[in-house]
């Protein structure tokens, strides 16, 4: 028996060992080492076919455990440390919008373990926080809330069984569950649907040469790695917090215009079904996404719309006087100025509007300098391998008028660039040269333009409405 100083640590003592015993069914045990008397928590394990005690906690002892037990109050024995926070706002926003419902009721599978909505709400969670591979996501499970959340055993969470609930979702399955989302979302949220924002990326897979697929294509990677297969993906978001209302996938190697046009019908689906709550909507969308099929489709569509223009194709625009734009009111539009007028454009007369911005200009300027930096120093080293291989018994191919010729016109050219940047061949005794030289007087005459006419400077935007633009 142990002897208490006083009733109130007998009584947290007890508590105590309640505690232990009811969780992991131990027992505490006396234990004497060089005359003193010590404590234990043990629990009994059966190792080798024989029983063995094993300690789960050393209490020391009875006046050392009474001292502790009434600083107990100031740090806690055990503390298990849970990633927290952002996971436990996003697993209540999924709950209010019935993120697991809304998958496992388009998803035909048998009550049978975690449900395809689970996989994918803890995926899609892993991916908002913390992106990991499948193969390292159960370590990263177990030290967040979610294994409380939603417990699941390390076998449950293994690769193979995200792959094998991912082979559910096909094209038609994803696009019911998005257009329930969808609808849910503007209803739940009270989105403003008077404008929408359309654009398109594309990001980089691993997924070997050799293994067919239609989606991941090589193509215009915006990371530049053009050694790596890509798929693209189309969202259209709200102005406000881009709140995701539709998505596309499409093919790496698919040019804007016709991955546009291939979700035409779509978009016409998504107006439908937001027409019921905004009755004017505007379309946003970048210049690269348009052509004369598409726009005609747009125009079918309801949509009231915005998007780029190409200055090459509308340079009687830019003759118009600077005397001629206007400044705004709306103060994160300050140093911008804008001309507004119409024009006939696909077939039909739309508002045109010229922007010019002093602080876009000088960003410009700034980047062409660099440039020019950068392309000079390429012509010397360009040079130098030149000279060398012209050298006694230099080793390689060497140059030929036209391969030097290739190599000139890949560094000269380029939006801006082709302009002030010259370089000429020169030959003398059967020896290769060349000479490069920058016109700053068209340099300069690129910032310094009296009429509105600044290849650099101009934005111009297109829109058609149905209703009054003034």
């Amino acid at each position: 028996m142990i002897t208490f100083h006083s009733l109130h640590s007998r009584f947290v003592l007890t508590k105590m060992i309640i505690m232990y015993t009811l969780i992991t069914m131990a027992t505490i045990q006396k234990k004497i080492s060089r005359g003193h008397t010590y404590w234990q928590i043990v629990e009994s394990r059966r190792m080798g076919g024989k029983p063995r005690p094993v300690v789960l906690m050393h209490l020391g002892t009875a006046a050392r455990l009474l001292r502790r037990l009434q600083e107990g109050g100031k740090k806690p024995i055990k503390a298990q440390i849970l990633h927290f926070g952002a996971l436990a706002a996003l697993w209540n926003m999924a709950e209010e919008l019935d993120v697991i419902g809304t998958i496992d009721r388009w998803v035909g599978k048998r009550d049978q373990g975690l449900s395809c909505g689970q996989y994918m709400l803890l995926a899609a969670l892993n991916r908002a926080v913390a992106a990991s591979s499948k193969a390292s996501f159960y370590q990263w499970y177990r030290k967040t809330v979610l294994y409380r959340l939603l417990p699941a055993s390390k076998s449950s969470l293994s690769s193979q069984r995200f792959w094998d609930h991912m082979s559910y979702l096909d094209e038609a399955t994803i696009s019911k569950i998005e257009e329930e989302f969808t609808g849910r979302l503007v209803e739940h949220f009270k989105i403003d649907l008077k404008t929408l924002l359309f654009d398109a990326t594309n990001f980089d897979t691993f997924i070997d040469t050799q293994t067919k697929s239609v989606l991941p294509q090589r193509g215009h990677a915006k990371s530049k790695r053009m050694d790596l297969r890509i798929i693209g993906l189309a969202l259209l978001v709200s102005a406000d917090f881009h709140v995701p209302l539709l998505s596309h996938l499409y093919p790496g190697n698919q040019n804007d215009a016709a991955m546009f046009s291939s979700i035409t019908e779509g978009l016409v689906a998504r107006y439908r079904q937001f027409a019921k709550e905004c009755r004017h909507i505007t379309l946003v969308f970048d210049g690269g996404n348009t052509s004369e099929d598409n726009i005609e489709e747009i125009d079918k569509s309801h949509y009231h719309f915005v998007t780029s223009l190409t200055i090459t194709h509308h340079k009687d625009l830019l003759d118009v006087p600077l005397g001629h734009f206007e400044a705004f009111s709306d103060p994160r539009l300050e140093g911008t100025t804008a001309y507004r007028t119409t024009k006939e454009i696909w077939g039909t007369t739309r508002t045109v509007v010229v922007t010019r911005s002093q602080r876009l200009l000088c960003g410009q300027i700034a980047g062409i300098k660099a440039a020019l930096k950068k392309k000079r120093s390429a012509l010397h080293q360009l040079r130098r391998k030149l000279l060398r291989s012209q050298q006694p018994q230099a080793r390689g191919k060497g140059y030929t008028k036209e391969s030097l010729q290739k190599h000139l016109h890949s560094i000269t050219s380029g939006q801006y660039i082709s302009e002030i940047l010259h370089a000429e061949i020169t030959e003398t005794g059967g020896h290769l040269d060349f000479l490069f030289s920058t016109d700053f007087n068209a340099f300069r005459g690129l910032s310094k333009q009296p009429r509105s006419s600044d290849f650099l400077n101009n934005v111009m935007w297109v829109s058609s409405f149905s209703y009054s633009t003034s």
